[in-house]
C-alpha cells in the first residue's frame, strides 16, 4: 500500500472505515506455532484462554483485547497521520499488540496455580515467573501477521 494524505474530521474517517475493510492485523499464538517438541502451541493456549475441567480460565487474549483496543485503534490513526504507510503502521500495531499480550501473560493472572503446580513449577524454576509461565513455550510464540 502507498502513502495516504487525508485531512479533515468526516474525510478521515472515512479514509480509516474503508482501510479497516481492506486489511488486518493478527497478533497473539499463530495455528502453525510450536514447542521445541512438537507440541501445537494454539491447543495449550486455548485451554489456558478459556479453561478446561482442571485448568481455571485464565482469559490472557480477551483480557488484552478489552483493556487495549482502542489504543490500538487509535494509534493506527495516529501512525497514518504522522506519515507511514498503512502497511507501516499496521506493521508497528501488530508488534505494539504482541508486546501487551506478552505483558499480560507475565502479570501473573488470577486465579493462582494449584499447590500441586507451584510445587511441580518451583522445580523447574518457572514458579517464580507466574501462572501462565511454565516452558516459556506460550510466551515465545506470541507474535503479530499482516496479512496481505
Amino acid at each position: 500500500m502507498g502513502k495516504a494524505t487525508i485531512s479533515g474530521g468526516t474525510r478521515w474517517k472515512a479514509y480509516l472505515e474503508r482501510l479497516a475493510k481492506k486489511v488486518e492485523v493478527r497478533a497473539g499464538v499463530m495455528e502453525d506455532a510450536t514447542t521445541d517438541e512438537g507440541e501445537r502451541v494454539a491447543e495449550y493456549a486455548a485451554y489456558n484462554e478459556f479453561g478446561t475441567s482442571r485448568v481455571p480460565p485464565r482469559p490472557f487474549m480477551r483480557k488484552t483485547l478489552e483493556r487495549e483496543r482502542e489504543n490500538w485503534i487509535r494509534g493506527v490513526g495516529a501512525l497514518l497521520k504522522n506519515g507511514l504507510s498503512p502497511d507501516e503502521a499496521l506493521e508497528k500495531t501488530g508488534k505494539r499488540m504482541a508486546e501487551n499480550i506478552e505483558a499480560t501473560i507475565m502479570s501473573n493472572m488470577a486465579p493462582a496455580n494449584a499447590p500441586s503446580t507451584i510445587r511441580r513449577k518451583n522445580r523447574t524454576e518457572a514458579g517464580r515467573a507466574g501462572t501462565l509461565v511454565d516452558t516459556g513455550a506460550l510466551l515465545k510464540s506470541i507474535t503479530h501477521q499482516v496479512p496481505k
